[in-house]
């Protein structure tokens, strides 16, 4: 199966699983007449919108390349966890709000049936992540939809540790301290996110991409007199392309071919799959048969 099947079948069974934690979490919050349930319900029904963005999204990029989309559809992934991202920070926000509410006037809470829902909310939200983690890591719109994975889990994880005080202190202004903490760990990541995928759209250069050393190392290559308009950037989070001149001796096509073959496989050691290249001929003989044809 396919990365980006695997990736779309774990976002499906998290969308479901965390559409079963609103319903629990709505059912509770009504019953234990519980603010911080019923705000942290909206909170993972916001996530299990994101959920649904990411998985459409990655449904748009597996369409294949067409004339008007020659590089297909994988912005889209892109899009979707820039979306997921500013989802992210209006959440954030709105915790910050609702936890300053909270400091002003804490409400009335039933312990019991809070943190019974609490507990149950923290064990799928886990189980959620587990199956989650490893995609989070090669797709950064995967890694969106378990960001806002994560937050639930720390909202869970909140709700518990507030109730607990709640209960041992009798002071409930744990709960909207805990609130800000998580919204606090939810923006840091989440800005990381935006900045990720802006930096992905405006067509910068891959972090782990070195430029200066890549062309150090193509001009390495024997024959290669010199690479410029040398230009790296990223399609998605695992699709990177990159174009140059590279200026060769005058030679025989099958010495060009050898160093085409160098010199693909050093792109492909800084994880570059897509290249177009131009080569240029050099030297005296190249001049005195500019305009012949030779390479």
């Amino acid at each position: 199966m396919r990365e980006a099947e695997l990736s779309a079948k774990e976002l499906r069974f998290a969308l479901t699983f965390t559409l079963g934690i609103f319903v629990a979490e709505v059912i509770g919050g009504v019953v234990s007449n519980s603010l911080a349930l019923l705000s942290d319900a909206l909170h993972v029904f916001s996530d299990a919108f994101a959920l649904a963005l990411s998985y459409f999204a990655i449904k748009i990029a597996s369409r294949p390349p067409s004339l008007s989309r020659t590089f297909g559809y994988h912005r889209a992934e892109v899009l979707a966890a820039l979306a997921n991202g500013l989802l992210l920070l209006l959440i954030s926000l709105a915790i910050f709000h609702e936890a300053y509410q909270r400091f002003v006037s804490p409400p009335e809470i039933k312990l019991r049936e809070m943190l019974a829902v609490a507990v149950l909310g923290l064990g799928a939200n886990l189980f959620v992540m587990y199956r989650l983690r490893e995609h989070a890591h090669e797709d950064i719109n995967v890694r969106g939809a378990f960001l806002h994975v994560v937050g639930d889990t720390l909202g869970s994880v909140g709700v518990i540790a507030g109730g607990v005080a709640i209960y041992l202190t009798g002071n409930t202004i744990a709960d909207p301290a805990v609130s800000a903490l998580i919204a606090t760990i939810v923006a840091i990541g989440a800005l990381r996110l935006v900045a990720e995928s802006l930096h992905i759209l405006l067509e910068g250069t891959p972090r782990h991409v070195d430029v200066l050393a890549l062309k150090r190392s193509l001009e390495s290559i024997a024959g290669v007199e010199d690479v410029h308009d040398l230009h790296v950037w990223a399609i998605c989070s695992h699709i990177n392309a990159a174009s140059a001149h590279i200026a060769v001796e005058d030679q025989m096509i099958s010495q060009l071919e050898e160093i085409r073959r160098q010199v693909d496989e050093k792109f492909r050691e800084y994880r570059i799959n897509h290249t177009t290249l131009q080569f240029e001929c050099v030297g005296e003989r190249c001049r005195r048969d500019e305009g012949h044809g030779n390479i």
